[in-house]
């Protein structure tokens, strides 16, 4: 029996090229895509399937004449607008399009049972003055200023804070991977977190593969674009942009704030005037159970070091942490389940089951869960409320 060819639009293999990584693209058929694209060769119907299941790309889109127009609104609400023309991964459009779909799930549960608008999204959109935004958000969510006192570590910093601000109705999700799949994990160089601003169900999604000191910032910087009212798409992997837009400017000196309030930072720096300069770094950091980078900021901005200095000490911190980094196990499956969409959603679409307003297989895709994985993972939960 003949091989059937298969005839793909040369605008479709042009953007293909520039969109899809390859990585996980063997050289063999590496070689046949680039013999389409010089017209050497047709694909068969079998080569394509592989791609497609290869670069994470819809077998659909192969068949169609122009490139399908997917459009992410996020993409104009990057940190760094240098990178305006940079093409979103599929692997982040993919996570984009599963945080839309659960805050889209959310949104109509929560209208569906009565709830009202939240009324901190958007309460500081007129307020440029950081110290007051950040007073908004401890007086709706409880905090106080000192409250990490309470911890022990950065990573404790982050459940607190993430603790806080989930029981006002703000739903914090994050990974590191999309969906389940370990093999197309998140680029950190891409984007850090986003926000999708409602009035019901406001969405901050974190890319875990941030170091612990950058994942507590970037969940503060998104909070305080949820009390501006703003969509946000954190990109500035480097924590190097200091003449960023006002309106970033504002987000991380409210974020700053929040994590380091200024006038506990100034007492505890100038109790350490004759503490070698790396050391004092450390040591207050290690105070305030936040990450380095964030005190350099804070000496920074207070005239403690100069902007040369600065760049030096984070250029070295990210080299460092490059060096350290070491993939970590995925531990136990639903730990990471609940850390990964957080117990309010699951037990959400628990209550929204038993209600038979929601079908197991809904939920099931919103969570890329079975429903014995499903069933013990809500059982974990409550298990962990009572």
């Amino acid at each position: 029996m003949p091989v059937i060819r298969v005839q793909i639009a040369p605008s479709i293999l042009d953007w293909i090229g520039s969109v899809a990584s390859f990585e996980d693209v063997n050289d063999e058929l590496l070689t046949h895509f680039y013999k389409w694209k010089t017209e050497e060769e047709q694909p068969t119907y079998a080569q394509i399937e592989t791609l497609s299941n290869k670069i994470h790309i819809p077998l659909g889109y192969f068949f169609l004449q122009s490139p399908p127009d997917e459009p992410l609104p996020l993409m104009e609400y990057r940190t760094i607008q240098s990178a305006a023309k940079t093409m979103p991964s599929r692997d982040l459009m993919d996570t984009y399009y599963q945080m839309s779909s659960i805050q889209g799930w959310m949104r109509d549960y929560l209208i569906d049972s009565g709830s009202e608008k939240r009324g901190f999204v958007g309460s500081s959109k007129k307020e440029k003055d950081p110290v007051k935004i950040a007073a908004s958000i401890r007086g709706v969510t409880g905090m106080s200023e000192d409250w990490y006192t309470q911890s022990k570590d950065k990573d404790m910093s982050f459940k607190i804070l993430r603790s806080f601000f989930e029981n006002i109705g703000i739903f914090i999700l994050q990974n590191g991977v999309v969906g389940q799949n370990n093999f197309r994990k998140l680029n950190i160089n891409e984007f850090r977190a986003f926000t999708l601003i409602d009035d019901y169900a406001p969405l901050i999604f974190i890319n875990i593969n941030d170091t612990e000191g950058g994942k507590l910032f970037s969940l503060l910087h998104e909070v305080v674009h949820i009390w501006l009212g703003l969509h946000s798409f954190f990109n500035d992997n480097s924590g190097l942009v200091v003449n960023s837009s006002p309106l970033e400017t504002l987000c991380n000196a409210a974020a700053a704030e929040l994590l380091v309030p200024n006038s506990h930072f100034v007492d505890k720096w100038n109790a350490q005037l004759h503490v070698a300069l790396d050391n004092k770094l450390t040591n207050v950091a290690s105070y305030f159970k936040c990450g380095v980078i964030t005190i350099a900021r804070r000496a920074l901005d207070n005239n403690y070091i100069n902007q040369t200095k600065y760049e030096k000490i984070v250029s070295d911190l990210i080299t460092d942490a490059k060096k350290r980094k070491k993939g970590k196990g995925q531990g136990n499956y639903y730990t990471t389940a609940i850390s990964r969409y957080g117990k309010h959603f699951i037990l959400a679409l628990d209550n929204s089951i038993r209600e038979g307003k929601t079908t197991y297989t809904e939920a099931f895709g919103l969570t890329n869960t079975t429903r014995k994985t499903f069933d013990t993972l809500v059982d974990e939960i409550r298990g962990k409320t009572k």
